[in-house]
């Protein structure tokens, strides 16, 4: 596996290959993402008291930095032009967006230490995000809105590019989610698991802690193993995210290894249309 930084676009095709060959892909430094980068620490800004978000939380109760915080993942998930400037980035990296699909488009949040963790605003826990969805051609794509530190970061498990791992991708339901995220007011935890898990303990000696800078955007396949780093900084780590599937790639089977995943049925429904919104239908 090699982590390869680029300064131009690619091609669709040419990104496939790198990707479900088990490389990483760091754009660098796109002016759109720049952009949106401003305009989220923007909304940050408003919903968190016009206080620095990273450290915020310093400055409330965890009560007062769980709702406001959730409040500006909600106001940033309806966000259209956030979501439009994202979809610029990805335009500036050489995606063709009238082939492409995408599921969402969240703000991630990971308090530092554990006393104001709650919901969304968590560290998340090793998974391969291929185990949910179950379209193996995925990529995921994911930029930091303030700058990194190791301990403040996304961790990949290149080890388990080529090797399984145990999970509970065999039990775990997207229904049974559903029904209990609707039994869960909006933005708090909910009690069913949101993806599945390993079963068996992760190898951590092999791990990379990737460092790349506010306004470059990190690009993997979405099959590799990947988690938040534990957040042990003294800062909250702000970050966007999101995955899309290539309609050329599904239909000419250009994926990634499926090594562990027991589940059969695609979410093709999670993803729509980038420029048309019309629902994924391979």
């Amino acid at each position: 596996m090699k982590i390869i930084h680029l300064d131009r676009a690619i091609d669709d095709r040419q990104r496939a290959k790198l990707l479900f060959s088990g490389h990483l892909l760091v754009y660098r430094q796109r002016s759109s993402m720049l952009e949106l980068i401003d305009y989220t620490r923007s909304i940050l800004r408003a919903e968190l008291a016009d206080l620095e978000p990273t450290i915020a939380q310093q400055h409330l109760t965890a009560e007062q930095f769980l709702q406001a915080s959730g409040a500006a993942q909600t106001r940033f998930r309806t966000d259209v032009k956030a979501r439009q400037l994202f979809f610029q980035v990805l335009r500036q990296c050489g995606v063709k967006t009238h082939n492409c699909y995408y599921d969402h488009f969240p703000l991630r949040v990971v308090p530092f230490s554990n006393s104001h963790t709650g919901a969304h605003r968590a560290a998340i826990g090793h998974h391969r995000d291929t185990w949910g969805s179950n379209i193996h051609c995925q990529q995921n794509w994911w930029a930091p809105i303030y700058p990194l530190t190791s301990d403040r970061t996304i961790a990949i498990y290149p080890t388990y590019w080529q090797q399984a791992i145990a999970n509970n991708t065999h039990s775990w339901s997207f229904r049974d989610f559903l029904a209990s995220r609707a039994q869960t007011k909006t933005e708090r935890a909910v009690a069913y698991p949101s993806a599945p898990s390993p079963t068996a303990k992760v190898d951590e000696s092999a791990v990379i802690k990737l460092l790349i800078e506010p306004g470059d955007v990190l690009n993997f396949a979405s099959a590799q193993l990947h988690a938040s780093v534990p957040n042990s900084s003294d800062a909250t780590r702000y970050s966007v995210e999101m995955r899309t599937v290539h309609l050329a790639d599904l239909r000419a089977n250009r994926q990634a290894p499926n090594l562990d995943n027991a589940a059969t049925e695609p979410m093709y429904a999670w993803f729509k249309n980038i420029e048309t919104k019309m629902k994924l239908n391979p």
